[in-house]
């Protein structure tokens, strides 16, 4: 009896001394940390585990059970089952790559002082999150009165807070040249050993305002000399920006014509040489040209009818303005040859030869708008004790914008503006 309780006893011991010599000889365990990350959209590859015991492996026994989808993000769990244990292995997606923010036009861009600065746009492309344009955030300091480089940067976060930045160089410059402009006509005639009495010029700029005061002057005349010559005047803005002007001197043999201030007048009393002949202005009919144009935009039509006259025609055309109504009272319309404003090349009649033409849509628009052309109605109503001659609201003479414009705001005369009246 003793002997075989023994023999039981021992069996039990034997058999505890191996239960509890396979608890640490059985291994399940994880290869790895518990707790892994995969890229979205990469393949997610599973590190895996160790099960046995002793040198016995249980690989068989374990079931093992996954839903991680690279493809979207989130937290999934791998799971590794025994019938008596189970392990469990973390897996996040996660998105670490930033947008992707692709500008439209360039990445340096020149922006003309005092212009708005219109933003040319961007595009933004991520790997997981689609419509982030309305997300992204755009800085820029941009003072488009002031010449400098300035940065406009672009922002964006993804949903992972993944963060994208870009900039676009805006560099705000002056490349408008500064614009000159003359005091008087641009094409003078005086005779020989007369000087002309040069009124200078007017400078501004787009961005420097003001620059008369360094408008550079050079001259080649020689007004004892009959020839044509020229003075030109010259100036750089701050962002070298160059503007040049010319004045035409003609110094002409010394006829018996007479300017006043540069300008040639014609009247009654002051007379031209049967042998002027200087043919239509250039200048003016360019300027009536351009005064033409607006009209035109504006709904008016104002063509030309008359413009040089020489000495010889001017005088038929008297002769048989006389011949019909008498010469007095052609006299009170129409100019004797060598008194003709049309002999200078600088006048024309335009519209429409008829009293009632300055009552008219156009030729209220002629009497507000020509000043801005160099123009003035050389024969005003009310003024034909000074003119010599009765009111023609058809006639214009060529004096320059800013005489013309003087003597526009002034309501004056030429004879008045010239002091002889």
């Amino acid at each position: 009896m003793k002997k075989k309780f023994l023999i039981i006893l021992g069996s039990g011991l034997f058999l505890v001394f191996v239960f509890i010599g396979s608890l640490y000889t059985f291994s399940f365990r994880l290869n790895g940390k518990r707790k892994v990350e995969v890229i979205y959209g990469d393949t997610y590859k599973d590190l895996g585990y160790r099960a046995n015991i002793f040198s016995i492996s249980l690989a068989n026994l374990v079931k093992t059970s996954n839903n991680v989808d690279t493809k979207k993000l989130g937290k999934y769990k791998v799971i590794y089952e025994l019938p008596f244990k189970k392990l469990v292995r973390e897996v996040n997606v996660v998105d670490k790559e930033k947008p992707n923010i692709t500008l439209i036009g360039d990445e340096q861009i020149l922006l003309t002082v005092n212009s708005e600065y219109v933003d040319p746009g961007y595009v933004v492309n991520d790997n997981v999150d689609t419509s982030l344009e309305n997300k992204v955030v755009i800085e820029n300091n941009i003072d488009n009165k002031k010449i400098g480089e300035y940065k406009v940067i672009y922002k964006v976060l993804d949903s992972s807070g993944n963060k994208e930045e870009r900039e676009r160089i805006v560099k705000v410059v002056d490349d408008i040249a500064p614009i000159i402009n003359l005091k008087g006509l641009k094409h003078i005639i005086v005779k020989v050993n007369e000087k002309y009495d040069d009124e200078g010029v007017t400078a501004l700029d787009n961005y420097d305002g003001d620059l008369t005061s360094k408008v550079k002057v050079s001259s080649n005349v020689n007004y004892n000399q009959v020839g044509t010559y020229y003075i030109k005047y010259m100036v750089d803005d701050s962002s070298l920006n160059h503007t040049e002007i010319t004045r035409t001197i003609d110094v002409i043999e010394n006829v018996d014509i007479t300017y006043i201030k540069g300008i040639l007048l014609v009247n009654k009393k002051y007379h031209l040489p049967a042998n002027y002949n200087p043919g239509v202005n250039a200048e003016a009919l360019s300027a009536l040209n351009n005064l033409q144009i607006e009209a035109r935009n504006n709904g008016y039509d104002i063509p030309l009818i008359s413009g040089f006259r020489s000495y010889e025609t001017q005088k038929y055309l008297f002769n048989s303005y006389a011949a019909r109504n008498g010469y007095e009272k052609a006299n009170t319309f129409s100019a004797l040859p060598g008194q003709s404003e049309h002999q200078t090349g600088l006048a024309f009649d335009v519209g429409e030869i008829s009293d009632n033409y300055g009552n008219t849509r156009a030729g209220i628009w002629l009497r507000d708008n020509a000043h801005r052309y160099g123009f003035i109605i050389r024969y005003l109503k009310g003024k034909e004790n000074i003119t010599g001659y009765k009111y023609e609201p058809w006639h214009i003479r060529y004096v320059g914008v800013n005489v013309a414009t003087e003597i526009y705001n002034a309501s004056i005369t030429l004879e008045e503006y010239l002091g002889v009246a």
